[in-house]
């Protein structure tokens, strides 16, 4: 489109480049819709845009005619550059801002009209204009072909997605432009590590890797754990010893338990007890009558009866069935995703759970659970005296007692009055069976595979290597974490992250006195609770700033032996025992939790109100000291921006500054965060992914944070210019590119379809679109009329912050 067509004389004209443009003067619509004549100003910006695009394709003319003819000097020396740098000098200062405004207008017009053609170039031209000055790395994954106005997560993915819609690995559910790239440079790089490594990760790493050790041993590690499990003869004692034992390795029955800081109190750490879960995603797979959900029941019904198999299970199939009309029944009993997500714990005593649930003995389980036993599988107990902490849990003396999804528990009761031993063991085996499975040998791993094909799609078992990479990473993760930070992590990145968090937080801090929603004393609150939140950037600091990594980094030091699957049992175990003994000590705000360095994401913490941003997303693509301000900060930038607002979501406003949970909001600021809330969930409650509406309830946190960490990245770019020079048009396109291609993915079609039931955070694509619809700076700077599906009127947008 940059080339004109000449005109059957070869003289430039107005007419022969594009030889639909005049038809506008006989349009009679205004150019944004409304009744009663055209304006004199609208047929001066209709002559405008007329006149502009013939001065393009002048310009192209003469180009081509001095390619033909023989260039004078000073038109040589122009044609040494490339059209992108003529592209790039036209779309810049006023002039290039209005010239590409008024494209995007007829675009938008003529589009409006059913003239496509007229539409078709007015955009392309547009688009070649915006994205002149686009780094390779971020226009090579664009769809020109695409107006950022109308979609802007297939403009900005498109290309990507074309190329990479047919290539997610066999292996995975899904494929990220950036997600994945970084998880990937980081397996490459750390299998070549703990090949080599002699600490904790690299024994367990090469334990993994002796497929001839694991093939050898087949099921008989699960031996034991049937052992124990037969031994049951009474719903009573019977029962109840075994579900201790089971809980001593870690392994969850029928409800679940943990230990965690105190929601009220974050100087003690509590005791919580709280639902169970299913084996299927969602409880929708156990009752839809939809062709797909038939059809995952009839294959876990029938994968269960082949596992049971391999294990000898006399009568597989019979087993299976017992399994699931158990989860059928257990799906039915469990509070909703969204309570279940939501709700928070809350004060209990044994004597009220003992009331909701009578047919469970809950102080003797209390008990059992606290002694220091030998273990039924051989694994070293790792504890010499009796856990007297647990067994003060809910006395005056000791910790406090938590319960969520309260209304479970006398359901749980009838559930387990109604069951009978049997289906109580058979249930218990496949819980084992199917957890033990991914470390046994390839014919679990086979068995596995086609399970999961049925559910997400998966096509093909892991390469050895990339399984042994995340299962290491995962049960050895502090010494990866040290081994990754020594050899590989980059650590200038951590004082570059540290500037960027602070110029974001100063860019929150401004924006709260005009929230007009909050409570003079309210906005008080909460620019001292943003001025409380900690930062932990890159790897573990102390409060000086002083490294500071944890003594479990090594705990697993002299542990290990060559057999890969009780090298599992007894990390398990001591990681247990660790967390039993946390009981007795003060919680350190600054602790990692269940994340380390090494993972490739970032994470607020309510209950200390802190950040912690790992080594791992501090790289390419996310971060890189040799891109522009305008892609870090829309990359990693939002990103940081996003776990900042986290501390003012729907669940991280219920945590004050210290990071305990009570009632610092008013209740007019409440009223007014619930209003502005509602307006985001129902805006994502209106997409859709095949035939199933994102839950806007469930994804309500999410989003809320997305939209801050866009707004206040997006300002601090902006205030972040060198000398205080403003941002260029392009750079602030490039900005919202980048955040934009932060989330392009492609995904099986069955993955897709479990992650919107499930997680809570909505897909990519909404996130690209709901976040920026609802931002008008990213409309001014694709310069898109309003009522373009990416430029809704102000007054429809969703305004938090």
């Amino acid at each position: 489109l940059f080339r004109a067509r000449s005109t059957a004389t070869g003289r430039l004209g107005c007419t022969a480049p594009f030889p639909t443009l005049p038809l506008m003067v006989q349009v009679s619509t205004p150019l944004l819709g409304g009744t009663g004549p055209r304006s004199r100003s609208f047929t001066r910006n209709v002559a405008a845009t007329v006149a502009g695009v013939c001065l393009v394709a002048a310009l192209g003319l003469i180009l081509v005619s001095t390619r033909q003819l023989g260039s004078p000097s000073f038109l040589e020396a122009l044609e040494s550059q490339d059209d992108g740098t003529y592209l790039a000098a036209m779309s810049k200062g006023e002039d290039g801002t209005g010239f590409m405004q008024k494209l995007q207008n007829v675009w938008f017009v003529m589009s409006n009209k059913g003239d496509t053609k007229v539409a078709k170039e007015a955009q392309a031209l547009a688009v070649q204009l915006q994205t002149a000055d686009f780094p390779h790395t971020v226009k090579h994954d664009t769809n020109s072909e695409v107006n950022p106005c109308e979609d802007f997560y297939e403009f900005a993915c498109g290309g990507w997605t074309a190329r990479n819609h047919d290539s997610i690995p066999k292996s995975q559910t899904s494929w990220a432009l950036s997600w994945d790239a970084a998880q990937l440079d980081i397996q490459e790089k750390m299998v070549t590590l703990l090949e080599k490594d002699e600490g904790p990760s690299g024994h367990f790493y090469r334990s993994c890797k002796d497929t001839a050790l694991i093939e050898k041993e087949g099921a008989k590690p699960l031996a034991p754990w049937f052992k124990v499990i037969d031994s049951i003869e009474n719903k009573e004692e019977s029962l109840r010893s075994v579900i201790v034992s089971l809980n001593k390795a870690n392994l969850d029955m029928f409800f679940s338990w943990y230990i965690d800081t105190d929601s009220h109190n974050n100087q003690q750490n509590a005791f919580f007890l709280t639902q169970s879960d299913t084996s299927l995603p969602d409880p929708s797979y156990y009752t839809e009558d939809t062709p797909e959900m038939v059809e995952h029941r009839a294959v876990f019904v029938e994968r269960m009866g082949h596992f049971f198999k391999l294990v000898g299970r006399p009568d597989p199939e019979a087993e299976a069935k017992l399994v699931m009309d158990f989860e059928t029944k257990l799906s039915a009993i469990l509070d909703d995703r969204t309570t279940a997500y939501k709700e928070h714990a809350a004060v209990t005593s044994w004597a009220e759970v003992a009331e909701m649930a009578p047919g469970f003995d809950w102080k003797a389980w209390q008990t059992q659970l606290a002694a220091c036993t030998e273990t039924f599988n051989g694994i070293p107990k790792f504890c010499e005296n009796d856990h007297d902490s647990i067994m003060a849990v809910g006395t005056p003396e000791g910790k406090p007692l938590y319960m969520r999804n309260k209304a479970f528990f006398p359901k749980f009761n009838t559930l387990l009055a109604e069951t009978d031993i049997p289906t109580i063991k058979a249930v218990m085996r496949w819980k084992v069976v199917s957890g033990a499975a991914p470390s046994l040998s390839q014919e679990f791993e086979d068995a596995m595979l086609v399970w999961y094909k049925d559910l997400y799609g998966v096509q093909e078992r892991s390469a050895r290597d990339r399984k042994c990479f995340f299962a290491t990473t995962g049960t050895t993760s502090w010494a990866s974490a040290m081994l990754y930070s020594d050899h590989l992590f980059h650590q200038p990145n951590i004082k570059a992250a540290q500037g960027m968090l602070e110029n974001i937080r100063k860019e929150f801090l401004l924006a709260i006195p005009d929230a007009a929603w909050m409570t003079p004393d309210n906005r008080e609150d909460a620019k001292h609770k943003l001025r409380e939140m900690f930062f932990q950037v890159g790897i573990p600091t102390d409060k000086d700033g002083a490294t500071d990594w944890p003594k479990r980094a090594n705990a697993l030091e002299g542990h290990l032996g060559k057999d890969y699957f009780c090298n599992q049992e007894i990390a398990t175990r001591l990681s247990l025992q660790r967390s039993m003994e946390k009981l007795t000590k003060t919680p350190d705000r600054r602790h990692w939790g269940g994340s380390t360095p090494l993972e490739v994401n970032a994470f607020y913490g309510p209950k200390s109100n802190g950040l912690w941003i790992p080594a791992g997303i501090l790289q390419k693509p996310f971060f890189d000291y040799k891109n522009s301000d305008a892609q870090n900060y829309g990359a990693v930038g939002t990103i940081l921006g996003h776990e900042m607002s986290h501390g003012f979501d729907d669940d991280g406003r219920r945590y004050d500054a210290k990071g305990e949970m009570k009632d610092w909001w008013d209740p007019k600021t409440v009223a007014g965060f619930e209003d502005r809330s509602k307006c985001i969930s129902n805006l994502f409650s209106k997409y859709q992914v095949l035939d199933k509406k994102v839950n806007g309830v469930l994804t309500l946190g999410e989003d809320i944070a997305d939209a801050g960490g866009l707004k206040f990245a997006y300002r601090a770019f902006l205030q972040a210019a060198p000398e205080g020079a403003p941002r260029s048009g392009s750079d602030k396109r490039v900005f919202f590119t980048s955040f934009a291609q932060t989330w392009c993915e492609v995904d099986r079609k069955k993955s897709a379809l479990a992650t919107v039931l499930t997680d809570e955070h909505a897909p990519g694509k909404f996130r690209v679109i709901g976040g920026l619809t609802q931002f008008k700076p990213f409309a001014e700077a694709f310069q898109c009329p309003q009522g373009a599906p990416m430029a809704p009127k102000d007054s429809e947008r969703c305004h938090l912050w």
